[in-house]
């Protein structure tokens, strides 16, 4: 079987989003973008995969804060080098999203879940660079 074959076969399923930061590369300082405790799915099949992830604690009477406590898109999606889930956006909370390419980089742990993102500029942290680190468990 091929690495990309042992990769997908590892990472199909649906999984529960356990916790999520981003970790700044100038510190290595982890800050909580959702809180301890979000709320999320994580759904890859063959080539499709959704993901949706919220803060708990969410301000319901304030469009703004409810949008920038949230992310939601989907896409078709490969595996590479059997590291890397490459999703083609095709449906995604923020319109900038969507026809773009969003790479993971991910490792499966029996039941265990960690994906991360590349190290890019973060809007909530200016002239900073920093990566989403993610983890989940399978359901």
């Amino acid at each position: 079987m091929s690495a990309s074959a042992l990769g997908r076969g590892a990472l199909l399923g649906w999984w529960n989003i356990t916790s999520f930061h981003a970790e700044l590369e100038d510190t290595g300082e982890c800050v909580d973008a959702f809180g301890v405790d979000p709320l999320g799915h994580l759904v890859i099949s063959d080539d499709r995969m959704m993901s949706i992830l919220t803060s708990r604690e969410r301000a319901d009477n304030d469009p703004a804060a409810l949008f920038e406590t949230m992310i939601a898109y989907s896409g078709s999606c490969r595996i590479e080098d059997d590291v890397r889930l490459v999703i083609k956006v095709d449906t995604a909370w923020h319109p900038a999203w969507v026809g773009s390419e969003q790479v993971r980089f991910f490792d499966v742990d029996g039941d265990t879940l960690s994906m991360t993102t590349a190290w890019q500029a973060h809007p909530k942290f200016p002239g900073r660079t920093a990566r989403g680190v993610l983890t989940a468990q399978r359901l």
